[in-house]
Order: C-alpha cells, then structure tokens, then sequence
C-alpha cells in the first residue's frame, strides 16, 4: 500500500509540473507603430509581463526603438509578423548596445533586424543555442555580434553588415554554427574590421553558402581555436573575396576546409598561416562524381603564406593561381610561400601562372610533394633556401615557368624522385630511401 500511495503522488507531483510548465507558456504581441491599442508598444513591456521560463512567443510588428537585454531567460521566440521583418534600433544617445543576451537558453529570433547601437547584439555567459533565422545585424558603432564566455550561436539565412568593426567576435571557448541546410545564405560583408574575428572559439560551417566580402581587415582571423568549413558545390562555392586578406591564422588557430571555396582578390594572402597554426585543404566529391575544391588568386602578395613553425596539408585539386605582383616583396611574392614551415601537398593540386616561384621554401622549411602540376609561374617552379628540404614524389609536371623547375641553394637538399624532373639546379640531392605519404581523403555524407 505504500508503495502504491508513493506512485500516486509522484504522479500527481508531475502532473502538476506539467500543469505549471504548460500554464507558463504565453504569446504576445509588441507593435511599435503604436497603432494597436491591444498590443504591448515596446518588447521590454512584453517581456515584463513574461514568466523567466516558457515557451513564449514574441510577434514584433513595426521598427522598435529601444534598447533590450535580460538574464536568466528560457524558451522565448521573438519574431516579425508573416511576411514581415521587425526592426529593433540603438534608442540611447550616447549609443548603447541594442539588445544584450545573457545567462538564457533556447532563444530564437526569426526575421529580426537588428540596427545601430555600441554593439549591435552581445550574447554572453554561457548562453545558448541563441538561434538566428533569416536575420540581419547592421550599421553598429562596433562589432556587428559579439559572442562570449562559453556561448552558442546558430545562424540560418542571416547576414551580417556594414557595422563599423568587426562582423562577428567570438571568444571564451564559445561555439558558432553557420547554416544547417545546403540553401541557407550566410553573409558577412561590408565590415570596417574583421568579417569573422575568432579567439580561442569553435566555429563550423555545416553547409549552405557562406559569403564574406568587402570587410576592411581579414574576412576571416583566427587567435587559436578552431574552424571546420564544409564548402558548398562547384557551381556556387563559398566565397572569400575583396577583404584585407582573405583567412588569418594565428596563435595555434586550426582551419579545416571541406569542398568548394573560392579565395579571391583579398589584398596582400588568400590564407596567412602564423605562429604554429595549420591548416588542412581536403577535396569532396559529390554524388555526380565532380570535385568540391579551394581555389585561391588575385592576392598581390601570395596565394598562402606559411610562417613560424605553421603547417599545411592541401590534398586534392585544389588550384593556387595569379597571385603576386611586381610590386611585392621579391622574398615573400608567389604562390605559396614558406618561412620555418612544412606543407604537403598533392592529389592533383596546382599552381600555376604566379608572379615569383610557384613555391617558395625559406628559413629551415619543408615540403612533401606528388601528384601535382606546377606552370606558368615567372620563376622557379620550386625554390628552396636557407636549410629547407623537399620530397619530390611522380607523377609530377613542371613546365613552362621562368625560372628552373627545381632550383636549391648549397644549404637546402631534395630527395625523392628528384632524377626524374628536368631543368633542376639542385646540388644536394639525397638517395637515402624516403617514402611518399599515403594519404587518404576522409568521405563527407553527400549534401
């Protein structure tokens, strides 16, 4: 019998839990034109009257002026009116952050325009998922979105731009998502700092197409942590263009890129690998049989710069092509160029029609190579200097470049199948038995 009364009760207990939870679920309506007198006329009145737990539904209807923030809030979706966006801008003077996030869980805006402010939107606290759907962030006084201590964000069909620094800030061991569905547009464009700025922080493209252009630093910089990009198809790539430089990497930051992306014409690098960073390039094939691949030109420096112990791996058809100018550092300028660093590379890769070497080895570098086809660049093929070596694995094809195709100074040695490529100017030359690198290329489930 006791056993009994004891079910009953626990059951009655829960009952009345799911009674509560169920009682607390509220929807409201904020319309900041005024014009509907049963409407709240502000989102933070709404939110006064809103229990800390929902589900709650918010519909925004209108351009509200006013600065937002809460703590400690669970289960709200803020959202237009169907077939509308909702506006929430800056109201203070001096300008304050436009709507503050902290210490919530499960919040969800759909169809919001966030504008002006000190920042635009600051998610903080270990906050999260903070889900973004079909939203812009705009026109801030500083970061478009800043993201914080241990926080999570998802954005879906969301732009980010013309804020007056960076794009995104992310920091404090937080995560971002960017897309979930092969259709979804993420745009970062039009920055006066870093598209994507990442400090110690997870971020991860899971598909869609992601654009960042136009942002006056880095369109993307790293200060460690990691970032795991899955590229969209051939036909639309994700796309990496007319920023200061294209992809920064620095203090131990790891970059993976998956598929199809498109590096271009991003001031001085495509990809600048510093201070023992790396960086892996895989190719993806899709159910058609056609190659997802990175392609970086139009820098003015080089395509991928490599320096202080940084590494890369770029296996597949990638293609590293029309970077340099005249008017670069002659030391630096080409397609790939290397300082106290090692990449491999190959799978069909090239690089080609350059302004300097197509690689470029200095200051105790490395370089496994095969499978590849280096061409058309002004100088050497490959260079190598100051106590670099490199593995030459066939099949390999160097032609029409201006300079030799394997060219050492007295300090640097090649090995591998070094006998077999013409025009070298490579006096140490090892025959000690050096195997070529069995790679193989992880396989993506199909978008």
């Amino acid at each position: 019998m006791t056993h009994k009364c004891q079910g009953t009760l626990l059951g009655v207990l829960i009952l009345i839990f799911l009674l509560a939870a169920f009682a607390s679920a509220t929807d409201v309506k904020v319309d900041c034109t005024g014009t509907d007198p049963n409407a709240f006329h502000s989102i933070n009145d709404a939110l006064n009257t809103l229990d800390m737990v929902g589900p709650h539904t918010v519909t925004i209807n209108g351009n509200c002026h006013e600065n937002v923030g809460f703590g400690q809030r669970n289960w709200i979706t803020f959202q237009a009116v169907p077939g509308r966006y909702a506006t929430i801008t800056n109201a203070a003077n001096p300008a304050l952050i436009t709507f503050i996030v902290s210490s919530s869980h499960d919040i969800v805006f759909d169809h919001i325009i966030f504008e002006g402010g000190s920042a635009g939107v600051y998610v903080s606290s270990n906050s999260g998922p903070i889900h973004f759907l079909n939203c812009t962030i705009q026109d801030s006084l500083g970061d478009g979105l800043d993201i914080d201590m241990q926080s999570s964000v998802h954005f879906e069909n969301t732009s980010i731009k013309n804020n007056a620094f960076n794009g995104i800030s992310i920091s404090n061991q937080s995560q971002l998502l960017l897309g979930t569905y092969p259709t979804q547009r993420i745009r970062i464009s039009g920055n006066g700092g870093d598209g994507l700025a990442i400090d110690g922080s997870n971020v991860q493209l899971n598909y869609g197409i992601l654009t960042v252009d136009s942002n006056k630093g880095a369109g993307i910089s790293m200060a460690g942590g990691r970032l795991q990009f899955y590229g969209s198809g051939t036909a639309v790539p994700a796309l990496i263009q007319n920023n200061n430089n294209g992809i920064t990497l620095n203090t131990g930051a790891s970059a993976t890129l998956w598929g199809g992306f498109r590096i271009h014409n991003n001031g001085g690098y495509g990809i600048a690998i510093n201070n023992s960073s790396s960086l892996t390039a895989w190719e993806v094939d899709d159910a058609n049989g056609n190659k997802y691949v990175t392609a970086i030109d139009g820098h003015s420096t080089a395509g991928i710069g490599l320096s202080a112990s940084s590494s890369a791996e770029l296996i597949g058809a990638h293609s590293i092509f029309n970077n340099g100018s005249a008017s670069a550092d002659p030391g630096a300028r080409g397609g790939i160029s290397m300082a106290g660093s090692s990449l491999t590379i190959g799978w069909n890769t090239a690089i080609r029609n350059n302004i300097g070497p197509g690689l470029r080895l200095g200051a105790k570098s490395d370089v496994i190579m095969f499978d590849m086809t280096i061409s058309g660049n002004s100088e050497e093929a490959v260079r190598e200097t100051n106590l670099s070596s490199g593995g030459y694995y066939n099949p390999l094809t160097f032609y029409g470049n201006g300079g030799k195709s394997l060219y050492c100074d007295k300090f640097s040695v090649a090995y591998g199948d070094v006998g077999s490529i013409a025009n070298t100017d490579c006096a140490n030359v090892t025959t000690a038995a050096e195997r070529r690198p069995d790679i193989h290329i992880p396989k993506l489930p199909q978008q």
